[in-house]
């Protein structure tokens, strides 16, 4: 493709204003964007779809982009949605698989909202916008152990007491009592339809430490955004009495508004003191969930580094008596999967430059 001179000279001295190669190249991006969707060069064609508005999150080459037959249906619910309070920008998580998005179920409550699955019974996410004041606030509350089946769901969709009874189990909060700032909001967190099957020392011992490790960040930086849930993968998924679906995976996701990043802690529903830290783009491409809509593709594929796990003996979030002894794992220490250097800062900046570097290549050729 043919440039007009006077034009790469304009975009290079204008590319050059940041001191780093990231920022150069990022300005590049956004220069190279511009003079595609406003004209300004005329040789240069970056394939914009029709209709497509300034400063939109997709480009066309992204494999982020949701599934065309599923698309309106998105659009309608980031702005249409009941409970904006607890995601990013007021944009809940976006289904991709169309056949799945026509069952889920936003249930909004006090401090948190959920979008619930009646075929597997279970949340698929639960999301909560995290305070310093809420926090403290919460700290002061007792726990009181009150779980409940949603009767805002049809009984045919919902879970029972009574399916978690006697299952080797616990009732697994996504969103955690431990968060909830009100009496009222930790006794909604109690809702069946907020708890996912998980392993007893799973849940009391690595999970219990990943959320006091989110929530200890969330008193720090003053405001983080958090998403939970479980992952069905594999052909053959474990079931209670035929009806609620055992998670293979859990996931929370932690997001931080200051700096427009993410990243999610992934664990098996298994007795382990191992996790992996993962990009919001891996998490998505397995859970077929666009978790975090306000964010573009560059930023879902940046990994952020997320604070150790710090479980405490028992949980905050024990939720069963299934006798096992709690006291065999409390002193082990949460292993992370990742390899010593994955979080750094160079080698999520490397990533970057690679991507921006294809992006302007696709751009220009």
């Amino acid at each position: 493709m043919v440039f007009e001179v006077h034009c790469l000279i304009k975009i290079f001295l204008l590319a050059t204003l940041p001191r780093n190669i990231l920022g150069r190249l990022r300005c590049l991006l956004v220069i190279l964007s511009l003079l595609g969707v406003f004209k300004v060069c005329p040789a240069i064609e970056l394939g914009w779809d029709s209709g497509r508005s300034v400063g939109s999150e997709n480009t066309a080459s992204s494999s982020h982009t949701p599934n065309p037959d599923f698309s309106a249906r998105s659009v309608q619910e980031q702005t249409q949605s009941a409970c904006p309070q607890f995601f990013a920008q007021g944009r809940e998580p976006q289904i991709l698989n169309p056949k799945l998005a026509q069952n889920i179920r936003l249930l909004c409550f006090s401090s948190f909202a959920v979008g619930y699955s009646p075929v597997s019974r279970t949340p698929l996410w639960s999301a909560e916008h995290l305070s310093r004041d809420s926090l403290y606030r919460a700290k002061g509350l007792k726990r009181v152990n009150a779980f409940h089946e949603e009767e805002r769901l049809p009984s045919g969709e919902r879970s029972f007491l009574s399916d978690y009874a006697h299952s080797g189990f616990d009732r697994g909060h996504m969103s955690p009592s431990a968060d909830q700032p009100s009496e009222q909001a930790q006794q909604e967190s109690f809702s069946l339809a907020n708890m996912v099957p998980q392993n007893p020392n799973n849940n009391r011992h690595l999970w219990e430490g990943i959320e006091s490790a989110t929530r200890t960040w969330a008193k720090s930086a003053g405001d983080l955004y958090i998403i939970t849930g479980p992952l069905f993968i594999g052909s053959s998924v474990e079931q209670l009495h035929g009806r609620v679906m055992v998670p293979t995976h859990l996931y929370k996701i932690v997001y931080d508004p200051a700096r427009r990043a993410a990243s999610a802690y992934l664990v098996l529903n298994k007795e382990t003191d191992e996790y992996s830290v993962v990009s919001l783009e891996e998490l998505s491409k397995i859970a077929a969930i666009d978790f975090v809509p306000a964010l573009n593709a560059i930023q879902q594929q940046e990994k952020i580094q997320l604070p150790k796990p710090t479980p405490h003996n028992g949980g905050a979030d024990s939720r069963s008596s299934s006798g096992l002894d709690q006291g065999s794992d409390s002193e082990r220490a949460p292993r992370s999967r990742e390899y010593p250097d994955s979080h750094s800062q160079s080698g999520s900046d490397f990533r970057e430059v690679e991507h921006l570097l294809k992006e302007i290549a696709r751009m220009i050729n």
